[in-house]
């Protein structure tokens, strides 16, 4: 269930929104909750760690703190592409840690009222239904909206 944000000098109620960072893998539109964001960094050089899944990029130093870099991709099993000139890490916050997803490029950030996030379809496998915390309509364009914890999860 997604938790509630409300809006501004507004009570809690019918206005109800959540605030989202909004993201590009592949052609799709995902999103992650603004509070589970700590900043965005541009993609720089990454060292690998031996014998790691193939989703765990690798890790960074930034600012003298190790965190691990995952690729979303990988992760959500799209297809592999080059890294581009938009392509950035958005570090989140994973517990008392910081972890980073590479994405393709940072679109916006949207408020959507609770009620327009539905549940996963049906159709989606149990495992890919895992990974996704819900789907939304914004501005005509389908985003779909991540499970943070379950997609950076150290188990496949």
């Amino acid at each position: 269930m997604v938790e509630p944000t409300a809006a501004p000098g507004s009570a809690p109620g019918a206005d109800d929104q959540i605030e989202m960072l909004g993201f590009m893998l592949s052609d799709e539109q995902y999103a992650l909750d603004i509070l589970e964001v700590k900043e965005i960094v541009r993609l720089h050089a990454i060292t690998m760690v031996p014998r790691s899944p193939p989703w765990l990029k690798g890790i960074v130093t930034l600012r003298g703190v190790i965190v691990p870099i995952f690729d979303l991709r990988s992760r959500l099993g799209l297809a592999q592409s080059e890294y581009g000139p938009e392509t950035r890490i958005v570090v989140v916050y994973r517990g008392e840690e910081l972890a980073g997803l590479i994405v393709d490029r940072i679109t916006q950030v949207m408020r959507l009222p609770i009620e327009a996030i539905e549940p996963p379809p049906q159709t989606i496998g149990q495992v890919e239904a895992e990974y996704l915390r819900g789907v939304a309509r914004f501005r005509d364009h389908l985003v779909i909206l991540l499970n943070l914890p379950r997609v950076i999860e150290a188990a496949p």
